[in-house]
């Protein structure tokens, strides 16, 4: 088959290099170089990096998807099909274009978590199963009709970057399994039953403080589910902690939220509404990552310091 691959982050690149194995990759278009990092250095996304590489041609990065002169040029391209992953939304005039339409690889098991962040959304929510979909785009938002789908539990302390990495690989696999099949004529779109449906919006940094006042187990998901973006912080002396890695544990000890309530070496002890956060690793500011034990030796505070 002739492909057309869209996609922009890490995530879609085991199913564009799974696609270089069994078809041509007719072009590949991604999105503009922007600003990255601390030096705001403009940088191309992973994608175009790995097309590249790998002399993948032609290289689309169009800042107006509705263009005429990209739909011309994406028509020239004669594509069976096009594969969508993490990428921006398509218009009708796009995403019909290819006789076998355009496929999605959306990393939830749809209708659940339809949206930007179905990684992020699914282990906030405490999800223990989640997996991954790859569906006919229509016009809606994750809305087209099922091919197929694969599930996989979620590890009690898995994050985001964890569970990101395995189900890309899983969406690879799927998706060569989804054209075998549309290549047969033995797959068919199978409609989501829209009652189902929940949202994964996208995150922002608004969301990233931690509020004591919530349960450790809650604190605790959304530690793993914002790691590494946007990373959730707390206060200590009007300075920004991050938290990095913790988990929640049985504790008696009695203090207000967001109270530390039992110092160790390697970890310390937090008050939440319900339960205890134990804190191991965190990331002070301006400052590398670090273990509890490296943090406490250059910072001086004790059971009953409390976090905001």
């Amino acid at each position: 088959m002739n492909i057309v691959f869209f996609g922009s982050t890490d995530f879609g690149i085991p199913a564009l290099a799974r696609l270089m194995q069994a078809h041509k990759v007719a072009a590949v278009v991604s999105t503009s170089p922007k600003p990255q990092g601390r030096g705001l250095k403009t940088g191309e996304s992973p994608v175009v990096t790995f097309a590249r590489r790998h002399n993948l041609a032609p290289i689309f990065t169009p800042e107006n998807l509705n263009g005429r002169e990209f739909a011309e040029a994406l028509a020239q391209c004669g594509a069976d099909v096009f594969i969508v992953v993490a990428f921006r939304i398509l218009s009708k005039s796009l995403f019909s274009l290819p006789r076998l339409g355009t496929l999605n690889i959306h990393a939830s098991l749809l209708p659940k978590y339809r949206g930007p962040a179905p990684i992020q959304r699914a282990i906030e929510a405490g999800e223990k199963e989640t997996g991954v979909t790859v569906f006919r785009i229509d016009e809606g938002v994750d809305t087209g009709g099922i091919l197929l789908q694969k599930r996989t539990t979620i590890d009690p302390a898995e994050t985001s970057l964890e569970l990101g990495g395995r189900l890309s690989v899983c969406g690879a696999e799927l998706c060569a399994e989804a054209l075998e099949g549309l290549s047969k004529g033995t797959l068919r779109p199978a409609p989501q039953d829209g009652a189902q449906a929940s949202r994964a919006p996208k995150l922002v940094k608004g969301e990233a403080r931690i509020d004591w006042r919530l349960p450790a187990p809650v604190i605790n998901n959304k530690i793993r589910a914002f790691k590494p973006f946007p990373g959730t912080y707390t206060l200590l002396d009007g300075k920004r902690l991050g938290i990095e890695r913790a988990e929640p544990v049985e504790n008696v000890s009695q203090g207000d939220a967001g109270a530390i309530v039992a110092l160790e070496d390697s970890f310390f002890d937090v008050r939440c509404s319900e339960g205890v956060l134990r804190v191991f690793q965190v990331k002070p500011e301006s400052r590398r990552s670090m273990g509890v034990h490296d943090f406490l030796l250059g910072n001086r505070i004790a059971e009953g310091t409390r976090f905001t």
